[in-house]
């Protein structure tokens, strides 16, 4: 009784934590993949899973093929499996879908309409810069830099140059003073941006870049920053036992390590250099039909495939073969949870493009002029899909649009508060344009006489602000207007 009471007072704390599986990361892996990378993906799954057996996609010529074939697997696994030893050993259940097939282009539509050309490197960095999050009046630098990449990605200049450059050409503004530590962070942004490696300052570099995205454990993070930093003449060379005495590895271990390293592009930008007759997947099409728009997922290229009947029989069988048994199990298991992450991202990329043109409905009909401010948060509470989710769907993924390719990332626009309503940069800077357009070639709008005339059309900027804007426009100061246009 004394025990009790005096246990009474004993306040209890359970604490929850999501362990991330092996599967898990696969999953969120492929929901972030563009096409090409995830038929990459699935291919090499289906070579490494005998499980799996590719569907021959002419052979689903219509929906009522598809469906009496999708009966027919149903009922070869039964005659095999039962439902009950399915949720036992596996954990799924017999009603869950067993096939894997790729989102059916609709032939009625002309896609060729759509293809544009690739944007350059360029504009494709600029594209995120402005939706980065960066300051407005430090967005300078980011283009000082995404403008002074190589062809291959790689940023060479001397950052303390730079810097130099950068105060000079801002001199003029007294409230801007670019020093190194603030330019590292800038660069150290433009990094984290698509393609993966981008603005790195070596080869070497980027490399690692490439290689810490693909969520390898640390301990090999750390082994392959100490063969590119040490020992990456030895590695050029093939001189591969040097490499094994000097860091003390096993082969085993240096193979993986080697594996990585062939798995990442050496000249991430060199995509973009190339001509205007290569096109980027598009993942998704937003097709319109008058005021009304359509969401057609890409998937040209990714197999179909199912569950294979042989090795259904051979986990009934081997019952006294423990190891049999348990290979077969997990290539069970594997296969389920590759079908599932797949029919997952087409759901949640349907989904968000689908929010994404509620939204944006304006902009995909009207033009660029009429998008909104958008945020990761919003497009959360219309789907009730995490942000991070929404963040994975539309990273590295474009849609094909009447107006061209457009990044999915791209319809995330930052705002700026305009007397407690939201406007979006986009559209200031589209305003902008089209008031110095129409200016008097004799007499120039001065930026204050910009911020007057912005203001009479409801837009409240600062003065430093529309500077900042004309510049990322590339357009001249008065001045210099004055005697181009005279």
């Amino acid at each position: 009784m004394n025990n009790i009471r005096q246990n009474v007072g004993i306040k209890t704390t359970i604490q929850t934590s999501i362990i991330i599986t092996p599967e898990m990361k696969q999953s969120l892996a492929m929901l972030q993949m563009p096409l090409h990378e995830l038929t990459t993906e699935i291919n090499s799954i289906l070579e490494n899973n005998p499980l799996l057996e590719v569907i021959d996609n002419e052979l689903q010529t219509d929906t009522d093929d598809q469906s009496d074939s999708e009966v027919d697997r149903k009922e070869d696994i039964t005659d095999t499996v039962t439902s009950d030893e399915w949720q036992e050993y596996i954990g799924y259940d017999i009603k869950d879908d067993i096939s894997y097939t790729p989102a059916k282009e609709d032939e009625f539509y002309d896609y060729e309409q759509y293809l544009s050309d690739t944007p350059t490197l360029y504009e494709h960095l600029m594209t995120q810069l402005k939706s980065s999050g960066i300051a407005d009046d430090m967005m300078f630098i980011g283009e000082f830099i995404i403008g002074n990449l190589s062809d291959e990605g790689y940023f060479t200049l001397d950052k303390e140059e730079s810097v130099k450059e950068l105060n000079l050409e801002v001199a003029i503004d007294e409230d801007i003073d670019v020093d190194i530590e603030l330019f590292e962070k800038i660069l150290s942004v433009i990094k984290s941006f698509d393609p993966v490696g981008v603005a790195a300052e070596s080869l070497n570099e980027s490399i690692f870049i490439q290689i810490a995205l693909l969520g390898e454990p640390k301990v090999y993070l750390d082994l392959i920053q100490e063969l590119l930093n040490n020992y990456s003449d030895l590695l050029i060379n093939y001189r591969y036992e040097d490499i094994l005495k000097k860091m003390s590895i096993e082969r085993d271990t240096f193979d993986h390590l080697l594996l990585l390293i062939k798995k990442t592009d050496p000249k991430p930008g060199l995509n973009y250099a190339l001509s205007s007759t290569d096109y980027i997947t598009p993942d998704v099409y937003i097709l319109r039909e008058k005021n009304k728009f359509e969401v057609s997922i890409n998937e040209s290229g990714l197999p179909a495939f199912k569950l294979n009947k042989y090795y259904i029989n051979m986990f009934n069988k081997s019952s006294n073969d423990k190891e049999s048994k348990q290979y077969v199990k997990d290539k069970i298991r594997n296969a389920l949870w590759v079908i599932e992450s797949l029919q997952k991202r087409q759901s949640a990329i349907r989904r968000v493009v689908t929010a994404l043109i509620d939204v944006q409905h304006d902009f995909l009909i009207q033009g660029i002029d009429y998008i909104k401010p958008l945020k990761l948060k919003d497009i959360s509470e219309i789907t009730g899909l995490h942000e991070s989710t929404i963040s994975r769907v539309t990273s590295g993924k474009y849609a094909m649009t009447e107006h061209g390719l457009i990044e999915l990332k791209s319809f995330f626009v930052k705002s700026i508060d305009n007397g407690g309503e939201d406007v979006s940069t986009t559209k200031i800077k589209s305003v902008l344009k089209d008031l110095i357009d129409k200016e008097d070639p004799n007499k120039p709008f001065s930026d204050q006489r910009l911020v007057e005339e912005l203001s009479t059309v409801g837009l409240t900027i600062a003065r430093r602000t529309v500077a900042k804007y004309r510049d990322e426009l590339n357009i001249k100061t008065m001045s210099q207007r004055k005697r181009l246009k005279g």
